[in-house]
């Protein structure tokens, strides 16, 4: 199933993830996509807040992975510096998978290392302020992603 979202700003973006971080449970991957400024690194931040997580969210590029320790951990994930699949071993990237919610920036880079399971969101950036964000959700586990996504919608 695909859901297409447009939000007219970073905190109309932020308030979209808030609405998904609120209904992750652990073993849950989202696999980002979009350009550089398109706004991956908000939509995080409103995951974040979603869950629970009050620290400062920001952009792993530099670092690859940030962790945010809480009741359900975050995995921050950001693949854009990665050049070789074998980093992701380097890293022990499949023990994270299954251990708290882990978004992935610049997923595309290694698609064949995420899960079947993983729901992939787009975001595209169509206007100074405005983004399409497509979200793919393609196994039942996503059904209160969905709900809680359509509800949003349906109030803006």
């Amino acid at each position: 199933m695909r859901l297409d979202i447009t939000t007219h700003g970073e905190r109309e973006t932020i308030a979209l993830g808030e609405v998904i971080g609120r209904v992750l449970h652990p073993g849950d991957v989202l696999a980002l996509h979009g350009d550089l400024g398109a706004g991956k690194t908000h939509f995080v931040q409103g995951i974040a807040r979603g869950m629970g997580i009050m620290e400062p969210v920001v952009s792993p590029t530099f670092t690859i992975l940030n962790y945010y320790e809480h009741d359900i951990p975050l995995q921050h994930f950001d693949f854009y510096r990665l050049e070789e699949e074998y980093e992701l071993d380097d890293l022990g990237f499949d023990d994270y998978l299954s251990q708290g919610v882990t978004v992935i920036e610049w997923s595309e880079k290694f698609l064949e290392r995420l899960p079947e399971d993983a729901a992939h969101i787009t975001i595209d950036k169509t206007g100074p302020e405005e983004r399409i964000i497509h979200l793919s959700l393609v196994d039942p586990r996503w059904a209160d992603v969905k709900k809680e996504v359509e509800a949003y919608a349906a109030g803006h």
